[in-house]
């Protein structure tokens, strides 16, 4: 045959004996490769009547490696189990020899004697009921029947598990003697937890049986707790609005409301939860759940929360949205929540609140409407406030267009025109324009007005230096005019740039724009000679004097304005002295010390210029020139006081400056519009630890300020170009 010639196979035995249960028994089978090629082997053992022809055997390789002509492969085969379950007697094996490189296949047969299974376990383990029901805290019996097949009496330890050892009353092990050829039927009471510690699912559980000789037998069941219990549910609050508090002002960031879902698990089912936001105003603004699929642990409270964004009108009336809120649970084995739903009310107010609304047509037809306010009609440049006269509180203001108005501080903190035009007072305007009211109006003159001076302490009455050369005096309390003085001697109308009094009154100082200072005097209660002292310097040296200023021991009077200069004039004496200024640039023309101001307690100077910076010198700290280098270079006479500081407070002029009583601050203000107070040390310099404190910020240029103290801080008044006068609050602290 020609599978003869290409493959040669033979057994190790031809019949075998092998008893199920005990050690298995083998064979072999030789295989030789007996044609002309390479080849492998494979085997495969097939019991007659046998309907499974896998599992009871082992082999040994399964498949051989391939093999050259004439080369051997032995395979081992070991019998593990009856291939015909409980069969008892004889079978043929077939063994199937193959070469996937082969067409041709050899069988062989081996006779297989089965003898009867030796039976070691002669117990039989049953569950009456596989499957089980019991709801939480209940009872429920597991029935266990166990039955002895063999001759003899046996123990049997019973036992329970996979079931937690807290549920089985009576523990989870049984004990029991069952004698020969007899069955027994035994329990094992089991009682779970409560609802919140034993969720509603299948429970299994298995229990095994063992006699005296190890042998175990197990068999499983199922014990299924049911489902009890409720889910509650509340909303906190129910009721809401947008925005959360009463919209006085317009409210941008309010734009959503946060209601708190609270859902409280007392059953024993796990759930999650999905939210479904329902109702006609549901369409009218977006939703949004945090977590968005909640779990709900057992006997917990879990919180969601719903945020609703409605589309918030910018004016109108306030709404009312209404909303529906049902869960959906995972598990509707117990129905639905309880309550099935929950209302929602929010109420959704307007951007801009009604009555602003309204306030703004109000304020609008009273912009419309309202009469026209009272200012001047031209460039303010002088203030003075009053503390201390018998119409307190008082501003006194004189502008171009040689008018002074007086102005009281309201309650609001705000100027209101005082009082009306003045008996005997001229009534003709040196402008083309007239005063559109009386209201406030304290004078007018025949010339613009540069100046005003109050007399020191009793503040009873103004000084006023006019374009023509002339100073008016008024009484403030009776409001009246006094009297005019005028220099006699001067042909030129020297126009008036400055006035500043001593403190006893009894000297006035003016200065003009020729570069003359002027100086009056007069006894107690009299009024002011009209033949005053000159100060003068060589024309050549000629220049305005924009500002006067005593020191405290008023034997010094400071003089400044054009070209930057800065003159230093002995009272005493009538004898000038030039304050050497650092650095020496920008002194032409166009070139000013706008201000200069002492220290209230200090012999410090301090003088503001057209190039925005400040500058304080120590007046105790000076030398002299030598008068032969002064000659020789034909200047006046020289002086050279300490630096105390200097900086840049604007980047533009500053027009005025002023101490405060206390010297912790300087107050300036000049063509930027801005009034800033400036900290100064104990030691009169600038403190660089402080920061300034900006104490308005104006729209024009500021000509004019004065400050006084009181118990709320300082009162400052400043004058602008664009006619307005105003009052402001700082507070040094």
């Amino acid at each position: 045959m020609i599978a003869s010639s290409t493959i040669d196979a033979s057994l190790t035995t031809q019949s075998l004996t092998f008893r199920p249960g005990e050690t298995p028994v083998s064979f072999g089978v030789s295989v030789m490769n007996r044609s002309d090629q390479f080849a492998s082997f494979q085997l495969e053992i097939l019991a007659a009547g046998a309907n499974d022809q896998t599992g009871w055997y082992h082999l040994s390789p399964e498949v051989s490696t391939a093999k050259s002509t004439g080369d051997r492969t032995d395979f081992q085969v070991k019998i593990l189990d009856s291939p015909i379950p409980d069969f008892v007697g004889t079978v043929n094996l077939m063994v199937r020899v193959s070469s996937p490189q082969l067409p041709e296949e050899r069988r062989l047969v081996l006779r297989l004697t089965l003898e009867p299974r030796i039976e070691s376990n002669h117990l039989r383990l049953g569950l009456p009921i596989q499957h089980l029901q019991v709801y939480p805290r209940n009872t429920i019996d597991i029935p266990v029947t166990i039955k002895n097949v063999g001759s003899q009496p046996t123990e049997v330890l019973l036992q329970c598990k996979e079931l937690q050892a807290s549920w089985l009353v009576g523990g989870a092990e049984r004990r029991l003697e069952i004698a020969a050829q007899s069955e027994t039927t035994t329990t094992f009471q089991c009682q779970p937890a409560g609802a919140d510690q034993v969720p509603s699912q299948n429970y299994p559980f298995i229990i095994t049986a063992q006699n005296r000789e190890g042998h175990t037998l197990e068999t499983q069941g199922v014990l299924e707790v049911l489902p009890v219990g409720f889910m509650q549910f509340e909303a906190q609050p129910q009721r809401q609005r947008i925005p959360a508090k009463r919209p006085w002002l317009p409210n941008f960031r309010s734009p959503q409301a946060t209601f708190q879902l609270m859902f409280q698990n007392t059953s024993n089912l796990l759930q999650t939860v999905d939210l479904e936001v329902r109702g006609q105003d549901a369409q009218r603004c977006q939703t949004q759940v945090d977590p968005e699929q909640a779990v709900l642990p057992l006997g917990e409270i879990t919180n969601v929360d719903l945020t609703l964004s409605p589309r918030r009108p910018w004016i109108g009336w306030s709404q009312k949205l209404k909303f529906e809120v049902k869960p959906w649970l995972s598990d509707p084995r117990l129905g639905s929540c309880d309550p099935a739903t929950q209302t929602l009310l929010l109420k959704v107010f307007p951007i801009i609140p009604l009555w602003l609304l309204l306030a703004f047509f109000a304020m609008l037809a009273a912009i419309i409407f309202r009469p026209t306010p009272v200012t001047h009609l031209a460039g303010v440049n002088a203030v003075q406030l009053s503390g201390t006269s018998g119409r307190l509180p008082l501003v006194l203001s004189a502008a171009d267009d040689c008018s002074i108005r007086s102005w009281g501080i309201s309650s609001w903190g705000t100027l209101e025109p005082e009082g009306a035009s003045n008996k005997g007072a001229s009534t003709q305007t040196c402008t083309e324009k007239q005063p559109r009211s009386g209201k406030g109006l304290f004078a007018l003159t025949k010339q613009a007005i540069r100046a005003l001076a109050l007399v020191p302490v009793n503040n009873n009455q103004v000084f006023a230096g006019l374009e023509n050369g002339s100073i008016q005096a008024w009484d403030i309390n009776e409001g009246k005019p006094l009297y005019t003085l005028r220099d006699p001697t001067d042909e030129t109308s020297d126009r008036i740039l400055d006035l500043t009094f001593t403190r006893n009154a009894l000297t006035l100082y003016s200065g003009y724009g020729s570069g003359k200072i002027r100086r009056w005097q007069r006894t107690r209660d009299v009024r002011f000679s009209n033949q005053p002292k000159v100060f003068s310097l060589p024309d050549r040296f000629a220049y305005q004097v924009w500002s006067l200023a005593l020191s405290p021991d008023e034997k010094t009077l400071a003089s400044a304005g054009q070209f930057k200069r800065l003159v230093l004039w002995d009272v005493a004496k009538s004898q000038p002295r030039q304050l050497l200024a650092e650095p020496a640039q920008n002194r032409g023309e166009n070139d000013f010390f706008w201000d200069a101001t002492f220290a209230p307690q200090a012999p410090i100077l301090a003088a503001s210029d057209s190039d925005g910076y400040i500058t304080l010198w120590d007046m105790s700290r000076c030398t002299n020139l030598p008068k032969s280098k002064e000659t020789a270079a034909g200047l006046l006479p020289q002086q050279s006081c300490t630096q105390q500081s200097r900086w840049q407070a604007a980047e533009t002029s500053v027009r005025q400056i002023q101490f405060t009583p206390d010297q912790r601050w300087l107050v300036s203000a000049g063509d930027d519009g801005q009034i800033t107070a400036w900290p100064i040390t104990s030691t009169m310099t600038l403190d660089s630890t402080r920061k300034p404190k900006r104490i308005a910020i104006l729209p024009n240029r500021v000509t004019s300020l004065d400050l006084i103290a009181n118990e709320q801080g300082m009162w400052v008044a400043s004058g602008s170009e664009d006619t307005q006068v105003r009052f402001h609050r700082f507070n040094p602290q």
